[in-house]
């Protein structure tokens, strides 16, 4: 969803400058949690989250690092979550996390009406992807990487012979790899945020078109950009390629389409001058970069993933040194680090004006070329490199890195934890294409918890196992979720960080992969209005001008077997579905006096209380939602039609799934109940437009995008209809049980309620997160 005011979310964790502080601080006073103000809780925790991005989805390591923020705060260098501030972190008094096992983001929406105190508790909601590994073991950080039952400290690190606990040891193994061993899986793709055919937000973008299946014999190409802040964002302003051999075989500056604001000269190296009489687009530099790779070509780079959405581009076949050079819990090293401590070799000199993207594609392209020509034991712990030359087997590196070094050790996690000279000069990183300063995120989670003699407290029916470190835990096992319950309201606040699972699998996990499918089944008809009767010969596309009115349609198809014509009208939002029954039920539409009624079914019977419910849930609190505009939204159509209103708080226009183009809908959140109200009203009595209370949160949108608008609709048959009765009991026993626990919770605590979402053979479901701080 596209914001125009208010705090945007961001798919990297940044520091927040101070201005950007402040105001979030103030605007954030409506968002303070259970819905206390600014003014009575100076002193208190309170959070501040910017959760209305396109999907509202949070990866899990901007949640570890959230937790990480929260549970030790500034000491650790640990910077605040762009996603999620918590204001007065030192004053909260332990953190919470809940976890639901076999839960997924389709059940909260599913049993909505029976987590009567659970919805009522936590008004700060979020998506999460499928879980791929250890749940617990991401909440983290370690996100499935294998580490010792006690981690070493950096004292016997120094001693410590070579083992297969060397993050990159594990990966790849001791010996020497063929070339595509190295190359990005699709999993570590998505899970590093690269652009891929069907991934979000790339419906414009261009494929590079080498699909031939890579070799050992595929040519490199290390690859660099650098962006310039401009009125529309941020956009590519340098590209520069080089081949194999280290040439360079393309370095073009780029005439960004829209005004520069910002030229970021210390970071990026972009000055006025140099732009000046630069007439290449992004789509030239595109076209170039097609007709220059061969169809095998393999790309390399660091963060890769950021330059190709600069360059707009979807490539399948990468090496990223980043990932490559992963360090412990999946930490990854700064180019300028690897460049000097494996290379010997300086760049990003502090005298030089930003960076060279030559010299950095350069830099990551001989990181690749050595790792593969001497094999992952010469970057491992302890390892030394050949005092002399070393012949070269891999064609494509011959007569490529001069094989003259000195003898020396290479043990990266000593040198990075012992503080180098590069460590200690400032680093940048790209966020969202632009370059910011890049804050140190300190020791790690589990290594500051270590360092102060503090345990996790851990409640469950299941004991840990790996890649958890036991030692670092207090478990407490238990025979029961009753058990889990006491032995959790008996023991928190043990720790500062408390992990509690319920774990309801006997019964949730007999149910199919595609219960998701059949909650989605569910909403579409929720969605579904019928109108008629028309004549014979309705056309209709007048009719859908008429339906449009109310909001996106997803498919309209005439119903023939009925005495009279009668239209099936689909919408996508059910805002959309509300408006059409209230307003155009006994309008004239194609020349006709026709009926608008909904679908009713036994899985809709009750759809009145649905959405009452969902028009007074905090989530959805002060917001309308707005449709009928005759073309795509834009900034000027927004200021002009909504200017009046004073008291807005932010605007959020969605986007078509497939196109990206703006909606022709949106939703308006304000300070209070009364300006939301009061602009129904105006909306409604001014024509043109129409208008009433939000029943779609922005993660809820989004679901119903993926989900619902995917699914056919049809009559439901006994089979499909879904367990009722006894899955609901336990629902309600364990919203009764989330409720208990909350009660037992200290003032000022921060919880964190998790359903981990579902990733099998089977299929993927998303997960769910809700947060709050009692007061």
């Amino acid at each position: 969803m596209e914001q125009h005011k208010g705090p945007l979310s961001s798919d990297e964790e940044e520091t927040q400058t101070s201005s950007k502080k402040r105001r979030i601080e103030h605007n954030g006073s409506q968002e303070a949690v259970n819905g206390l103000s600014q003014w009575g809780t100076k002193k208190s925790p309170r959070l501040s989250p910017a959760l209305f991005c396109d999907d509202c989805e949070i990866q899990h390591i901007q949640l570890h690092r959230f937790l990480k923020y929260a549970v030790i705060g500034k000491k650790s260098s640990a910077p605040q979550a762009s996603w999620c501030s918590i204001h007065h972190q030192k004053r909260l008094r332990g953190v919470v996390v809940i976890v639901l096992e076999d839960l997924a983001q389709h059940h909260f929406y599913q049993f909505y009406s029976h987590f009567r105190f659970f919805r009522r508790l936590f008004r700060h909601r979020f998506s999460l992807p499928p879980s791929r590994s250890d749940f617990i073991a991401s909440l983290l950080g370690l996100n499935g990487v294998n580490v010792q039952a006690q981690k070493k400290k950096v004292d016997d690190d120094r001693t410590q012979a070579p083992t297969s606990d060397d993050p990159i040891l594990q990966r790849y193994g001791t010996d020497r790899q063929d070339l595509t061993r190295y190359l990005l899986t699709e999993e570590e793709m998505m899970k590093n945020d690269y652009p891929f055919v069907g991934s979000l937000n790339t419906e414009n973008y261009v494929h590079t078109m080498c699909t031939a299946k890579p070799t050992d014999s595929s040519p490199l190409y290390g690859l660099d950009c650098e962006m310039c802040l401009t009125a529309k964002g941020n956009e590519l302003t340098r590209v520069a390629v080089v081949d194999a051999r280290g040439q360079c075989i393309m370095d073009e500056l780029v005439k960004p389409h829209n005004p520069i604001i910002n030229y970021l000269t210390s970071f990026s190296g972009i000055t006025k001058k140099m732009l000046h009489r630069v007439k290449t687009t992004l789509k030239d530099v595109q076209d170039r970069l097609k007709s220059l790779l061969p169809p095998d070509a393999i790309l390399v780079g660091h963060s890769l993933n950021f330059d190709l959405r600069a360059l707009q581009m979807i490539h399948p076949h990468v090496i990223d040194t980043s990932v490559l050079f992963a360090r412990k819990y999946d930490k990854k090293f700064r180019l300028k680090f690897l460049a000097q401590e494996i290379l010997k070799r300086e760049i990003q000199r502090p005298d030089a004006v930003g960076h060279n993207p030559l010299e950095d594609a350069t830099a990551a392209l001989h990181l690749a070329q050595y790792i593969i020509e001497h094999g992952p034991q010469k970057v491992g712990p302890m390892c030394c490199w050949h005092s002399g030359p070393v012949p070269c087997t891999v064609p494509c590196l011959r007569s490529v890195i001069p094989i003259i070094f000195q003898v020396a050790d290479i043990e990266l996690e000593r040198i990075f934890l012992n503080g180098s000279d590069v460590q200690k000069t400032p680093d940048i990183t790209k966020v969202n294409g632009i370059l910011h300063p890049l804050p140190s995120e300190g020791p790690g989670f589990l290594e500051e918890l270590e360092k102060g003699g503090q345990k996790i407290v851990y409640v469950s029916r299941d004991a840990l196992t790996d890649p958890v470190p036991l030692s670092q835990f207090q478990t407490l096992l238990c025979s029961s979720d009753d058990e889990v319950l006491e032995k959790a309201c008996g023991a928190i606040p043990l720790s500062p960080i408390n992990i509690v699972k319920f774990q309801p699998r006997s019964k949730f996990s007999k149910w199919p992969i595609d219960a998701n499918g059949k909650v989605a089944s569910k909403f579409a008809e929720l969605m579904t209005v019928f109108a008629g009767p028309f004549k014979d010969g309705v056309n209709p596309k007048s009719v859908k001008m008429h339906f449009e009115s109310c909001g996106p349609i997803h498919s309209l198809t005439t119903i023939s077997d009925t005495c009279q014509p009668y239209l099936c009208v689909r919408f996508c939002v059910p805002e959309a579905a509300q408006l059409a029954v209230e307003h155009l039920n006994g309008s004239c539409v194609d020349g006709c006096h026709v009926k608008v009624q909904r679908m009713i079914t036994r899985r809709t019977i009750d759809y009145q209380d649905r959405f009452k419910e969902m028009e007074e849930d905090p989530e959805n609190e002060n917001t309308i939602y707005v449709s009928g505009f005759t073309n795509p939204l834009t900034e000027e159509t927004l200021h002009k039609q909504f200017h009046r209103f004073k008291e807005i708080k932010s605007i959020f226009v969605p986007r078509n799934p497939k196109s990206r183009h703006p909606a022709k809908y949106c939703y308006l959140k304000f300070h209070s109940p009364d300006a939301a109200a009061a602009a129904i009203t105006h909306i409604q009595t001014h024509g043109g437009l129409r208008s009433m209370k939000a029943i779609t949160s922005s993660h809820f949108h989004r679901w119903l995008q993926t989900a619902v608008t995917h699914v056919p609709l049809q009559t439901p048959s006994n089979q499909d209809v879904m367990p009722g009765e006894d899955l609901t009991e336990i629902i309600k026993d364990l919203d009764r049980k989330l409720h208990q626990l909350y009660e037992c919770l200290v003032e000022n605590t921060l919880c964190v309620a998790l359903f981990p979402g579902n990733n099998s053979s089977d299929g993927s479901v998303p997960g769910f997160g809700l947060m709050g701080i009692k007061s």
